[in-house]
């Protein structure tokens, strides 16, 4: 008797360690997916968005006037008025002279802000907003985190820097003006004259949108980081370079 009940509660043992066993063997399988995905999300992702960004630059310099070495005039009557162009088309590049050397800071606007226009490392421009240099507000929207971490290093941006959205002929520089961290339901942010919707604009704006966290990125998106800038002087790209670009040399 005693013989069977030491032979059940071997049984008993083995079966609990099976359990164990198999339970940790799913954890670590589990663990090496999320590990696997993370990798996936923050690095491949990235690779691959900046290999799409490449081909739009690429292709956009080839339509660019040349622009030569040497600070140009500022302009600060009207600037040129930009032709729209097609949804994922590329309006131009986005240069933002703060972020050199330390994140991307010259990738492609293109038209539009749906998940396949952002996730090429790029800027996107929201369709109901304003053109470039436009009255109202042009505005755009880049990830954080992932897929190019076009917008990763906003928090660095301060009140004068320059914002430059330079077009096939044109240099349209914006100034930075401050931040704000609001919700995702806040699209005010975004309208001609941000938070007053029903105002008439009478300046031209620049407004960059991304999620405010780095920590929960992609996942978490509870809110948005909104940097406004304003206009501050336009320049034919045949008569020189803004001096915040001189000594970039991934500007063309």
């Amino acid at each position: 008797m005693a013989h069977r009940h030491a032979a059940g509660r071997r049984g008993r043992r083995r079966g609990v360690d099976v359990v164990v066993t198999s339970v940790g063997e799913l954890l670590i399988t589990a663990g090496l997916i999320v590990a696997l995905f993370l990798v996936w999300q923050l690095w491949w992702t990235g690779i691959d968005a900046a290999a799409k960004a490449e081909v739009h630059a690429s292709a956009f310099e080839q339509a660019q006037v040349e622009s030569p070495q040497v600070e140009g005039p500022k302009y600060t009557d009207n600037p040129p008025a930009f032709t729209p162009v097609g949804y994922g088309e590329t309006i131009g590049m986005l240069i933002v002279p703060a972020w050199y050397g330390v994140t991307n800071n010259n990738m492609p606007v293109l038209e539009g802000t749906g998940n396949d226009v952002l996730d090429q490392a790029a800027a996107g421009h929201y369709r109901e907003t304003q053109q470039v240099g436009e009255l109202g507000n042009f505005a755009v929207a880049g990830h954080r985190r992932t897929n190019g971490n076009s917008f990763l290093r906003v928090d660095r941006l301060q009140e004068g820097d320059e914002v430059i959205i330079a077009t096939k002929d044109t240099w349209y520089v914006y100034v930075v003006t401050g931040h704000e961290i609001v919700e995702p339901t806040d699209v005010d942010v975004i309208a001609p004259v941000p938070g007053d919707p029903s105002a008439a604009p009478t300046e031209r704006m620049l407004t960059m949108t991304t999620c405010h966290s780095l920590t929960t990125g992609e996942w978490g998106n509870d809110h948005r980081w909104i940097t406004h800038a304003t206009f501050s002087y336009w320049m034919p790209r045949s008569e020189g370079r803004p001096a915040s670009v001189l000594n970039d040399p991934g500007v063309n």
